[in-house]
C-alpha cells in the first residue's frame, strides 16, 4: 500500500532518529510527504525547533518532501491529533522498550498511539546496539 503522508514523532533520542531513518526509506519508496513532530513544553520551543531543523538537514532526508512542527501537551495525544489534522496515512515511531515499573511510571507513548491512531502505526523496536548518533553528532 503506498503512503502519501508519514508522521514521525521525535523525542531527541537516537532511537527515535532510527525510526525517522526507517520512515525516510519508506517515504522515498512511496514518494510520500514526511512530517517530523516534536512534542515539547512551551519553554522548549526554540530548542525543539532547532533540533527539528538539524534533523531535516541530515543527508537521510535529502530530496524528500519534509515538514517539521513543534506541538505542546501530552505526547501521545498530540501525535494522534496531528495525524488526524494532517490526514496522515502512517505513523512511524520508536519504542524505548521500557518494562516493569519504569513502563508503569512513564507509560508507553508508542502503545497509546497504537491504541488511539486512526491510521496504521509502525513501531521501530529499540534494542541494545541499534542506536545511532544523535543529530548533533554527540
Amino acid at each position: 500500500m503506498p503512503y502519501s503522508k508519514i508522521l514521525v514523532p521525535l523525542d531527541g533520542s537516537p532511537l527515535a532518529e532510527l525510526a525517522a531513518q526507517h520512515a525516510a526509506r519508506l517515504a522515498r519508496t512511496c514518494k510520500a510527504h514526511l512530517i517530523f513532530i516534536r512534542v515539547a513544553q512551551p519553554e522548549q520551543t526554540q530548542e525543539a525547533a532547532l533540533y527539528l531543523h538539524k534533523i531535516n538537514q541530515q543527508a537521510h532526508y535529502e530530496l524528500l518532501d519534509t515538514e517539521a512542527m513543534v506541538r505542546y501537551g501530552s505526547a501521545a495525544e498530540r501525535i494522534v491529533d496531528t495525524a488526524n489534522e494532517m490526514g496522515v496515512d502512517l505513523i512511524v515511531l520508536s519504542s524505548h522498550g521500557r518494562t516493569g515499573l519504569s513502563r508503569q511510571v512513564f507509560g508507553s507513548v508508542a502503545e497509546s498511539v497504537m491504541r488511539s491512531a486512526n491510521c496504521p502505526v509502525t513501531v521501530v523496536k529499540s534494542f541494545r546496539g541499534n542506536a545511532s548518533q544523535p543529530a548533533d553528532g554527540q
